[in-house]
């Protein structure tokens, strides 16, 4: 019985492991109120990165505007008024 409840735990830990990882795409300290810069390791799509951008900009009362990436790992936008 203790087999497979140690099973279980693990496959849990295992699955909630994975989710996590899936949410990949995360803002860097580099971020502050004049870029946002986000590691994109899940390939989002520009217009998705470009939604949460805006959102992040929002909070200083400006616009996400794209700037550069470095082949899809890097993006960043800046937040102009």
């Amino acid at each position: 019985m203790s087999t497979v409840r140690g099973l279980f735990k693990l496959g849990i830990a295992l699955l909630i492991g994975f989710q996590l990882s899936a949410c990949a795409t995360i803002y860097t300290d580099a971020s502050d109120s004049n870029k946002v810069t986000f590691l994109n390791s899940t390939n989002e799509s520009r217009a998705d990165l470009q939604n949460k951008a805006q959102a992040y900009c929002m909070q200083y009362g400006k616009k996400a505007i794209y700037r550069e990436t470095d082949g899809g790992v890097v993006t960043v936008f800046d937040c102009r008024p």
